[in-house]
């Protein structure tokens, strides 16, 4: 492999934002970017999401030492005990069990149900996606925190991706291989910065000394949306009583033809016709359709922290509209709303009428109003359903319940 050092930092003047980074850099080559709009959060942030981490049920932190990942890693995550990144490093620069190698903690999908945090960093996509397009696919991200540590091994992100990192604090070295190209790249970054490559290139990240990054995956490829078609059609297929109710058991001995010639156990091709007849019925395109919504009220990136708790509403809450809802479907009876990931049913004409209402109203409308300009009664129970539900999505803000006249 040859290595070509790629200049150290993109030439251009400061501060030109997403621009001129999409026109120049985007998609074409392994490059650092020094002036690139900031990401929001810093190493307070990276510090609190990495406790949060640590603390869930759900999120998978992974600690990587010399010796290779730890499976139990236990007290050496970040806790409440650690004042900040800094502490966190000092203690396990003198833990024994350590010995002082160097480490990589890396939490995928970081944000959990921090909704401010990646509202955040979704806002700073909403950015770039004016300039390059929007992505039909979930944009990932990944949170990493480490000391003196090198990847062992040259990986992908993944092959069908391009990578955006931001260095929340200290430096890294990046490798950086494109594809059909002998040439490798050497980045150097440092904090504040921005590192980008293109789909098909393979890497190895350095860390020098203490660096912590934010690592966002871009589906860049038509076929990066195979995995996700083919998630929608099975979960189609295991709908269906045919499919549900049967057991793929291959019998024993294997069938074969009378010359002995291997043949496909019914099981199987009886599959392959239901993936077939149920990707051409409707139901693919429209769980499909839901699905680009949410991510569209995303910015792509996924997952959103979930929804918070209800709240019951009277016709004299005033609902202030805090996020852009998105409107799909084919008739009014057939409508969904999609808002910061998420979606959920709004038929009929009176829910056009309730988001055009939220829409143009500059101070909020009470409950009753919206009723009144939907030609429904203030206590009308699917009114309240569907402004319930954008609450919970956190399309709208509620306030306490005005006085009644």
């Amino acid at each position: 492999m040859n290595r070509s050092p790629a200049p150290a930092h993109a030439a251009g003047r400061p501060g030109r934002g997403w621009r001129d980074f999409a026109a120049t850099h985007w998609a074409r080559e392994a490059v650092v970017v020094p002036d690139a709009p900031p990401l929001g959060i810093g190493p307070a942030d990276a510090h609190a999401l990495l406790v949060a981490a640590a603390a869930s049920r759900t999120a998978r932190p992974r600690l990587t030492t010399t010796d290779g990942q730890l499976r139990e890693p236990g007290r050496l995550l970040p806790g409440p005990a650690d004042a900040d990144l800094t502490g966190y490093a000092d203690r396990l620069a003198a833990d024994p069990r350590l010995a002082g190698d160097g480490w990589l903690l890396t939490v995928r999908d970081p944000f959990g149900d921090d909704f401010a945090r990646w509202s955040r960093v979704r806002d700073v996509l909403a950015g770039l996606w004016r300039h390059i397009g929007r992505p039909a696919l979930p944009v990932t991200a990944e949170l990493a925190v480490g000391d003196r540590h090198h990847a062992a091994d040259e990986t992908t992100v993944p092959a069908d991706a391009a990578a955006l990192t931001w260095v929340i604090d200290g430096s890294l070295t990046v490798r950086v291989r494109p594809e059909h190209t002998g040439t490798e790249y050497e980045l150097h970054a440092r904090t504040g910065d921005l590192v980008h490559w293109p789909a098909g290139s393979r890497h190895l990240d350095h860390r020098a000394g203490r660096c912590t990054t934010l690592r966002l995956t871009v589906p860049a490829r038509a076929t990066s949306a195979l995995p996700l078609v083919a998630d929608v059609v099975t979960d189609q297929m295991r709908r269906h009583p045919r499919y549900a109710n049967g057991q793929v058991v291959l019998p024993h001995p294997v069938p074969a033809a009378a010359d002995g010639r291997l043949v496909p156990p019914a099981q199987l091709t009886g599959s392959a016709a239901q993936f077939a007849d149920t990707l051409a019925g409707p139901g693919p395109e429209r769980a499909l359709l839901l699905r680009w919504a949410g991510l569209h009220s995303a910015e792509g990136l996924d997952p959103a922290p979930p929804l918070r708790p209800g709240v019951r509403l009277t016709p004299y809450h005033r609902l202030l509209r805090t996020a852009d809802i998105v409107r799909v479907g084919d008739t009014p009876d057939h409508a969904f709303w999609a808002a910061n990931g998420h979606t959920w049913p709004a038929p009929g004409a009176g829910a056009d009428r309730a988001l055009a209402a939220l829409r143009t109203a500059h101070g909020g409308l009470t409950v009753a109003e919206l009723a009144e300009a939907c030609a429904v009664p203030a206590d009308d129970t699917r009114l309240h359903a569907l402004l319930g539900a954008a609450y919970r999505a956190r399309a709208v803000a509620a306030t306490a319940p005005e006085r009644r006249p």
